[in-house]
């Protein structure tokens, strides 16, 4: 038995009966973790890829370690407004995705169904809501959500709220840019400023916000950077790492550690070889990727881990909010960037954004990842292909599950994936899946 398992099982076999040993089991193997990450050296991973493990790795132990600083958050949060208060922010996507990768999340997706959670319910929120109802995730200080993207966004902050008999602020997005929009959702952030103020006890640091949003800047600017040589450069990397990115993006954006990564990033790719000259024979495919990774999946690492064949270049959950604040109107521009993020709205606006990194990063080819139970993802899913296919990008079109192991047939997985890139390869005739 791996550590991994090790870890899995202990977690499973006493969680329900010893809440509070789980709990300390937990702290100790992440910490575990994260000293191991310090030293591990001798693989092909980049000195930006091992600080972003490690800062992901700190930014799920933080909140566990010290609730009393703790927001449970979804992914697109205000994260710069946290930070400035000094507090932590638990993503309820991301915390999912770490039980999974202990292989400890089959016990709460089960918990969670027990206690009357469908289980077609996105996996990632019923797995946070079992691990809540578990008594594994201490109470918070606060909890915040937004209606971005994720309908499962309303019953699970609501349900997480009831069973800490505490209120969940809830961020209403609408789904078009205009003058009367960006009013309405700056009123409801200076409402949380208020909120966090209050249930800190303080003012609002605007040195502290400040120093949260030139860090927001100057991170965007050197991921639009990395994007452009990106366009020209073989860049190797990995399934988790692209996860990982997640959270540096979106839950982390405006601390001093999130722009030390990107920064690193953007220096390693200076150091990556042009296109066609890297260790493999002529030019890699450049395959994109929609939604969420199913890291776990052997194929689908077999296929992109460090591949002299497939270039893995980007999700477009990282290439979805990619805009700047005004420093002048730091809650304004919030609120701009909550509306027009490509998750928001029509499934039309996330077609457009997503052909445009294809086409600005000359891929050949893209995978669109329908999540098990993401109404979001799998509703726009044939929309999306259709424009792909228009572009030029051979597309193929996949179901599975990125935090539940049971939802995905690896074998099924990589029967379609391994034929989709004979396509890309020009072993097979064939467009669009």
């Amino acid at each position: 038995m791996n550590v991994v398992d090790f870890f899995g099982q202990t977690v499973n076999r006493n969680f329900r009966r010893h809440p509070r040993f789980t709990r300390g089991f937990v702290r100790l193997g992440y910490a575990a973790q994260q000293r191991m990450l310090r030293g591990k050296r001798g693989d092909r991973r980049l000195p930006s890829q091992i600080l972003l493990e490690q800062l992901s790795m700190r930014a799920m132990r933080a909140p566990l370690s010290d609730p009393s600083r703790t927001a449970i958050v979804n992914m697109f949060a205000p994260a710069e407004l946290l930070h400035a208060m000094g507090l932590h922010p638990l993503c309820a996507e991301g915390f999912s995705s770490y039980l999974s990768g202990g292989r400890c999340e089959r016990g709460f997706l089960d918990y969670a169904s027990e206690r009357g959670v469908p289980e077609t319910f996105c996996s990632y929120h019923r797995a946070l809501i079992g691990a809540v109802l578990a008594d594994l995730v201490p109470k918070p200080r606060f909890i915040i959500s937004s209606s971005s993207v994720c309908d499962a966004n309303t019953s699970t902050f609501r349900t997480v709220a009831a069973h800490y008999g505490m209120d969940a602020f809830y961020i209403d997005v609408p789904h078009e840019e205009s003058g009367d929009a960006v009013a309405y959702v700056r009123g409801q952030l200076e409402d949380l400023v208020r909120l966090l103020e209050d249930g800190m006890g303080k003012r609002m640091d605007e040195e502290a916000l400040g120093r949260a949003v030139r860090n927001t800047n100057a991170s965007v600017r050197y991921q639009l950077k990395f994007i452009e040589e990106l366009s020209r450069r073989d860049f190797y990397t990995y399934i988790a790492a692209e996860m990982h990115r997640i959270i540096a993006g979106h839950n982390l954006l405006g601390t001093d550690e999130a722009l030390a990564f990107f920064r690193a990033q953007y220096e390693d790719i200076l150091g990556s070889p042009p296109l066609g000259g890297g260790a493999g024979a002529g030019r890699r495919k450049r395959v994109i990727w929609c939604h969420v990774l199913p890291y776990y999946v052997a194929p689908l690492k077999e296929a992109f881990n460090f591949s002299d064949r497939y270039q893995l270049l980007m999700s477009d959950l990282n290439y979805d909010q990619l805009i700047g604040l005004d420093a002048g109107d730091v809650l304004g521009s919030m609120a701009r960037r909550l509306i027009t993020n490509h998750f928001n709205g029509s499934a039309e606006r996330r077609a457009a954004s997503v052909t445009d990194m294809a086409r600005k990063l000359g891929a050949d080819g893209a995978v669109i990842f329908c999540h098990w139970g993401c109404k979001h993802s799998n509703g726009g899913a044939f929309m999306l292909r259709d424009a792909l296919k228009d572009a030029g990008v051979h597309t193929l079109v996949l179901d599975g599950d990125a935090c539940d192991r049971r939802n995905t047939n690896e074998g099924q997985f990589a029967t379609r994936l391994q034929a989709f890139l004979e396509i890309l390869d020009g072993r097979q005739g064939g467009a669009a899946w």
